[in-house]
């Protein structure tokens, strides 16, 4: 099976590992410490019959933080896919570390570019900037509606810190509704906004 994976990088150092608890029953995370909670993730659902395409959306940072994270994602990827015997390409979407239009409009059209058809899809938007979520979730609604994809996934480690600031727990998220709620309200067809609170109301609360 096709699968794509869509992941951020941090544009900070020294990123700590953790064990990441799932929050979800339906989705199986790997017990050992991890810096990117996909890779707990994916070490529970791919088999070597699955073919992995991952694409890391990497911000430029003045520091080039973002090189040796990419180090790292990829020595944990690897612990997992070489045990497996799953081929898996990477390309990387590199995008300069500001917030202007053409960024922003960069980065969907590579996405767009770089999904392949009939592919499931599982994003991780754990770290990265505030406008990649928003990006990603654009690019997934393309792909759904037009390139035959499932979104199998949107993911996010949430962290608990000390007072030192170091993580000292994580829980892995499904923020999957969250996709879906911006489709329900785009669904919402009515001739006053007062039907329309009340048709969305009533579709979130089903």
């Amino acid at each position: 099976m096709k699968k794509t994976i869509i992941c951020s990088l941090p544009f900070k150092p020294n990123v700590d590992k953790v064990i990441y608890e799932s929050t979800d029953m339906s989705m199986k995370v790997a017990n050992r410490e991890v810096r990117f909670p996909v890779n707990a993730l994916l070490e529970g659902i791919i088999t070597d019959e699955d073919e992995l395409k991952v694409l890391l959306l990497v911000k430029q940072d003045k520091n080039n933080f973002y090189e040796k994270n990419k180090e790292f994602f990829l020595e944990e990827l690897y612990q997992v896919t070489d045990k497996l015997h799953v081929k898996v390409g990477v390309e990387y979407i590199y995008t300069e570390f500001s917030q202007t239009r053409e960024v922003h409009e960069s980065l969907l059209d590579e996405l767009i570019d770089n999904i392949e058809d009939d592919s499931h899809i599982l994003a991780d938007i754990t770290y990265g900037p505030k406008d990649e979520p928003i990006i990603i979730f654009a690019a997934l609604k393309f792909a759904e509606k037009h390139l035959n994809c499932d979104i199998e996934g949107i993911i996010y480690g949430l962290a608990q810190f000390d007072d030192n600031h170091h993580v000292v727990e994580g829980k892995l998220c499904d923020m999957s509704s969250l996709f879906y709620l911006s489709s329900v309200a785009d669904s919402i067809e009515c001739t006053t906004s007062e039907k329309a609170r009340r048709m969305m109301k009533a579709l979130i609360s089903v």
